[in-house]
């Protein structure tokens, strides 16, 4: 670890190096697993239509292969802003036929900032359950809040790099 002049010093170092380190990996993969337990929760489960397999008739869900649930669509950006370091994980999940974000969507429901489905009808009459919100975000912030396992990934990417720290 390198030596430091003064308090500010080391702040920064902690911030650009071992927070952000922390948060880029152990914290941003604990909201995947959080949003993907919400996923099925609320979007998947949130909508099964009547068929025998449960499946859309129109598409089939991609699921972790390129769908909502994919981890590879949920981006993590973290910020080393001056009150600290920010973590952001967005889904850019977008649709199968064109380049539309499909996350917003979902999370808020149909006609949502000009945002339309598509598809407004379906065979079995359930449209109505895919077209309302099912906040799958909303979900996982209040999961994170509920139970800080957020804070226990942080403490344990710290810990990772050397630094003990213990939860209050």
């Amino acid at each position: 670890m390198p030596a430091f002049n003064n308090l500010n010093s080391l702040i920064k170092h902690l911030n650009e190096r071992v927070i952000k380190n922390a948060l880029g990996n152990e914290v941003a993969e604990k909201v995947r697993d959080i949003e993907q337990r919400k996923i099925d929760k609320t979007v998947y489960s949130g909508y099964r239509p009547s068929t025998s397999d449960g499946e859309p008739w129109v598409y089939k869900r991609r699921r972790d292969n390129g769908g909502l649930r994919d981890r590879k669509n949920m981006i993590a950006d973290v910020q080393v802003t001056s009150d600290g370091v920010k973590l952001s994980v967005e889904n850019v999940t977008t649709g199968s036929q064109d380049n539309f974000k499909i996350a917003d969507l979902i999370e808020y429901g149909d006609n949502t900032n000009g945002k339309e489905y598509a598809y407004k009808r379906n065979r079995d009459g359930t449209a109505d359950q895919y077209l309302r919100s099912r906040p799958f975000t909303k979900n996982t912030i209040e999961e994170l809040k509920r139970t800080g396992e957020h804070i226990d990934a942080l403490i344990d990417g710290l810990k990772k790099q050397g630094i003990d720290v213990k939860k209050k």
